[in-house]
């Protein structure tokens, strides 16, 4: 597919002089193939380079750029932020993630074994891949032929 930036829609010249702010080089135009404002990076040589899409929050849909994209911006430059800094955040978050997802999964593990007991084992069963679930009926076993171990077990006793 390829790509085509139209002059169609024009952002904010509050936004766009903000943005020149953080660096020159930066732009913010729109494409008509995925019908989003996109911003873009001058490269030395060849065409300019897309940073980030400008998307809606809830679904992605249109929406015109402001002060969150110059945040985003800004938080991702390295050279505005001390590194460790930087890198300290990112553990925080990826260990709160962390612990979010070992609590959702205990409760949805919970949440699907909560009703009773058979449930409890045929989620198990399927989870460890023991095998087929039982019946939820009432077992019949099955009589043996013949004599069984136990009665062999008194005939040679006598």
């Amino acid at each position: 597919m390829k790509i085509i930036y139209s002059k169609m829609y024009l952002p904010d010249r509050a936004f766009m002089a903000d943005l020149k702010r953080l660096d020159r080089r930066l732009d913010c135009v729109y494409r008509l193939d995925i019908e989003r404002f996109v911003i873009t990076w001058e490269m030395p040589v060849g065409p300019p380079a897309e940073l980030l899409c400008v998307q809606a929050d809830n679904g992605g849909g249109f929406r015109h750029p402001d002060r969150r994209e110059l945040i985003m911006l800004s938080e991702g430059d390295l050279h505005r932020t001390d590194l460790k800094e930087k890198l300290d955040k990112t553990e925080k978050y990826m260990t709160s993630y962390r612990e979010k997802q070992e609590l959702y999964e205990a409760d949805e593990i919970r949440n699907q074994t909560k009703d009773n007991k058979l449930q409890l084992s045929q989620t198990y069963r399927s989870v460890f891949n023991i095998g087929t679930k039982k019946s939820a009926h009432r077992r019949i076993m099955p009589k043996t032929k013949g004599k069984a171990f136990n009665e062999l077990d008194n005939c040679v006793a006598q």
